[in-house]
């Protein structure tokens, strides 16, 4: 996905980053304390632009800020102050509403919140960006199909060519619904894949489905990975045991295996609940809400978030 939106004439993040290093500092006559307030925000924002220069820099940022909207616009009617204003707001959102959340539902009288109002804006956002998403998925699954590579295990090889399938069948249909809605792809079409109904709900449902089984290969996945680890790691005590040397360091780089195979489990494990809901036709998992929606996003996503913003210190 291309992440470098920049208007016709303005500097792309990598030039403005370039240039922000030739900006020589000033001593102002100014409280120390607002000082030091300025300094800090001038880090966050030369930080930040690293950050959306880095490629998957702005979708990490996006999906980040989105799921922590959610979060708050869930706590916010909590405030007695505002409970009245969003007495509706935790309304449970049908199948279609993850890829663009339809702020009419939000509130009933359309007073929508300054919070909810923004997370709506970065989702269709979000939804506008996944439009290039089909293009990796494709050189993914066609990278796939030529065939595992040599010493490659073939149970994670067709395990990965169902993930490659699934989330391109998601992606397609996402996007078919998406340009649908707004009038690029015409209803006809949408009639002739979707037994005659010429709305897009019950594609988006499909979409998500597909989405789920993408997920659903990640636990897959794991299991054939620990079960391989296993064996590799019963071959080196059986070695251990023969009086045979193994190599050295290698109970650190099991530590490692260990870190990322259960930080994979923790991400897919926070994504399930989300698919599981918005694949489903009958209303969704029970007491789903937008505070749980943005505690999972967040659960799924953070890790890689707080990895490319520590790689943004200078």
């Amino acid at each position: 996905m291309a992440d470098d939106n920049s208007e016709p004439g303005a500097p792309t993040p990598q030039a403005a980053d370039k240039a922000s290093d030739r900006v020589a500092s000033k001593s102002v006559a100014v409280p120390e304390n607002a000082v030091s307030a300025a300094k800090q925000l001038d880090r966050i924002i030369l930080r930040l632009n690293k950050l959306l220069a880095t490629p998957g820099g702005l979708s990490a940022f996006l999906s980040t800020f989105n799921y922590t909207l959610y979060i708050l616009a869930y706590l916010q009617p909590k405030l007695p102050s505002l409970a009245a204003h969003l007495s509706s707001l935790l309304a449970r959102l049908n199948p279609s509403s993850i890829s663009k959340l339809p702020i009419t539902i939000l509130v009933a009288d359309g007073a929508v919140p300054p919070i909810a109002a923004l997370a709506g804006l970065i989702s269709r956002c979000r939804t506008t960006l996944r439009l290039f998403g089909c293009f990796p998925l494709y050189a993914w699954l066609r990278t796939l199909l030529t065939g595992p590579k040599p010493g490659a295990d073939a149970v994670l090889h067709r395990v990965a060519v169902l993930q490659a399938s699934s989330y391109f069948t998601y992606q397609a249909l996402e996007n078919i619904s998406v340009l649908a809605d707004n009038g690029v792809v015409p209803k006809s079409f949408i009639a002739r894949i979707n037994r005659g109904d010429s709305t897009t709900a019950r594609v988006y449902l499909w979409a998500y489905r597909a989405w789920l089984g993408g997920v659903s290969c990640d636990f897959l996945r794991l299991a054939r990975e620990a079960q391989l680890e296993n064996r590799r790691r019963a071959a080196r005590r059986k070695m251990r045991e023969d009086g045979r040397e193994v190599a050295v360091y290698q109970e650190e780089a099991d530590r490692k295996v260990d870190a990322k195979w259960w930080m994979d489990l923790m991400i897919a494990t926070a994504w399930l609940p989300m698919a599981l809901h918005f694949s489903s036709s009958t209303g969704g998992l029970p007491g789903w809400n937008l505070g749980w929606m943005g505690v999972c996003g967040l659960v799924a996503g953070g890790e890689r978030f707080r990895g490319m913003w520590r790689a943004t210190v200078s």
